[in-house]
């Protein structure tokens, strides 16, 4: 399987933050609270966002299905406490979290609407490091290996305290990790 097509090298903005590296079990899917606007320049604002915070992912995919990449996945980077060093980190950009109530943010969210190939391009980067790096393509709570969400972290590993970005539809929230798990699994099983 091919790596995904980068359209945006996040290189250049994390430069000299990756100087360990880790086995990774984890891929940890992050929301961003911020526009989205035609192109590339959402990541590119949100990669220099992060980087003035001194906050590090592996990627960043918008709306259009536009994907920043760091080109390393084993490098360890700041983008989810209590897990740095075994995940893979993905930042999602999205407006999803200004909206006022959990049905509008479950119908923003929904795979048949507009965020289409935002999902299913995290799904194709999930199943290409299932197969670069073995990480299983299963939901996980972040106790084992697989794909999760940085709300599960936050309540896993941090009892709670910390991000509610993500949370799984299926436990109450708005995000559709399962069907990014369903669509990586097909993605994946398409190329054996």
């Amino acid at each position: 399987m091919r790596r995904p097509k980068v359209d945006v090298d996040l290189r250049p903005y994390f430069k000299g933050e990756e100087p360990t590296t880790h086995k990774k079990t984890l891929i940890v899917l992050h929301e961003t609270v911020s526009h989205e606007s035609p192109g590339v320049g959402d990541i590119k604002g949100v990669a220099a966002f992060m980087d003035s915070k001194g906050l590090e992912i592996h990627g960043i995919i918008d709306m259009e299905g536009h994907s920043g990449w760091a080109y390393e996945p084993e490098h360890v980077y700041d983008h989810v406490r209590g897990a740095n060093p075994q995940s893979v980190g993905f930042e999602q950009v999205s407006d999803v979290p200004f909206l006022s109530s959990n049905a509008e943010r479950i119908k923003a969210w929904d795979p048949r609407g507009p965020r289409r190939k935002q999902l299913n391009k995290v799904a194709e980067w999930c199943a290409w490091l299932n197969q670069r790096l073995g990480i299983p393509l299963k939901y996980t709570d972040g106790s084992k290996p697989g794909i999760t969400t940085h709300w599960d972290i936050s309540e896993t590993f941090l009892g709670g305290d910390g991000h509610w970005d993500c949370k799984p539809k299926h436990k109450g929230g708005h995000y559709p990790v399962l069907y990014v798990v369903r669509k990586a699994q097909q993605i994946a099983g398409a190329d054996l």
